[in-house]
């Protein structure tokens, strides 16, 4: 039985649950199930249907992080400190403020009659943490460095995209001597920190260096157009796709949802449609009502990670329906970063232009 099988059993047991919520649950263990029972039928090769029922397993991608990349070997990825434990999953139903802020951000975002432009401009201002060890041993100071990127991409997705990326020193540090030593070591190997890097590339295929690229089967900003608007749907879609090794459904539904929304590409009908999807996974949770964003206020609902050293979450404005961007939250103290430290903030403005670059 797998951890969403018990978190579907967890919601049966309580009293307090909406319908649609156990419905939502209900669907996707019927799904499973079914997906299960026919992949068992599968024989082996070779044995002329008479051999051993052997089961498929599916394409499973490490689970994407965007931490900084830094220089040296003071400093390491910041989500290389993030375990990923197998365990129980010890999900709750939905937070009712998380799924009413979802459904009311939906019922905005479907009236959203935004303008539209021959090309659309994604401005990304992130800040990524990077860690630094002050012993040799333990990683355990850190910084928060900026970078930002402008991206015009083509209303056909298909055509040539072009980025502009800018990154800035180190503004906030976490530790002594070792994260200005790592902060400044990284900055000096930045090839674009004193202009920034231009881009050209079809399709949005930018080059992602030590990242690696898209495993074949993960949804990319060419399947937003046909990917579906009805919440159900969009989830069981979702659920299909390759995901990251020990991830849930909860888990692969959050992260695909938050990943097409950094995209600025997603139209009003199909984000309603994500937060209507968000809303009805177990353990999602309104995290801080009011939640600053590179000068923006929104609600940021969250899903804990099952380690607990960490937390993801989604800012939207409830009011309008604008996905104003994400973050990745420390939860626990690691030497010199306190829990609430930033792992990684992304700020997603976007705007309709009639040209690029």
């Amino acid at each position: 039985m797998s951890d969403d099988d018990l978190s579907t059993l967890r919601l049966l047991r309580r009293d307090d649950e909406p319908p649609e919520v156990l419905d939502a649950a209900l669907d996707r263990a019927r799904t499973r199930f079914d997906a299960a029972a026919q992949a068992a039928t599968v024989t082996a090769p070779g044995t002329g249907g008479a051999g051993p029922a052997r089961t498929v397993p599916p394409v499973r991608p490490r689970r994407r992080f965007r931490p900084v990349l830094v220089a040296g070997a003071a400093v390491v990825l910041a989500g290389g400190l993030v375990a990923s434990g197998i365990g129980i999953t010890h999900w709750s139903s939905p937070a009712p403020a998380a799924a009413a802020t979802l459904r009311e951000a939906a019922r905005a975002a479907a009236d959203d009659r935004a303008p539209v432009g021959a090309f659309t401009k994604v401005v990304e201002t992130e800040r990524a943490l990077g860690y630094a060890t002050s012993d040799g041993e333990h990683y355990d100071e850190g910084y928060l460095a900026p970078t930002t990127s402008t991206t015009w991409v083509p209303a056909d997705v298909s055509g040539t995209w072009v980025r502009e990326t800018w990154s800035g020193p180190a503004t906030t540090f976490y530790g002594g001597a070792a994260a200005r030593k790592a902060a400044a070591d990284d900055y000096a190997t930045e090839a674009h920190r004193d202009g920034p890097r231009w881009e050209r590339a079809v399709g949005g295929d930018f080059t992602v260096g030590e990242l690696g690229g898209v495993r074949p089967g993960t949804l990319t900003a060419a399947d937003i157009e046909g990917l579906p608007r009805d919440p159900d749907a969009l989830v069981r879609r979702i659920e299909d796709a390759p995901r990251a090794v020990d991830t849930t459904d909860a888990e692969h539904v959050f992260d695909t949802v938050q990943e097409l929304l950094r995209t600025g590409l997603v139209p009003a009908d199909l984000r309603a449609a994500m937060y209507e999807a968000l809303a009805t996974l177990p353990g999602i949770v309104v995290t801080e009502e009011q939640a600053s964003l590179d000068g923006r206020v929104g609600t940021a609902v969250g899903l804990p990670a099952r380690t607990g050293g960490e937390r993801q979450d989604v800012i939207i404005d409830r009011t309008s329906g604008t996905y104003l961007g994400e973050r990745t939250v420390q939860t626990q103290r690691n030497g010199s970063i306190p829990a609430g430290t930033l792992i990684d903030s992304v700020s997603v403005r976007v705007l309709p232009v009639d040209d690029q670059p």
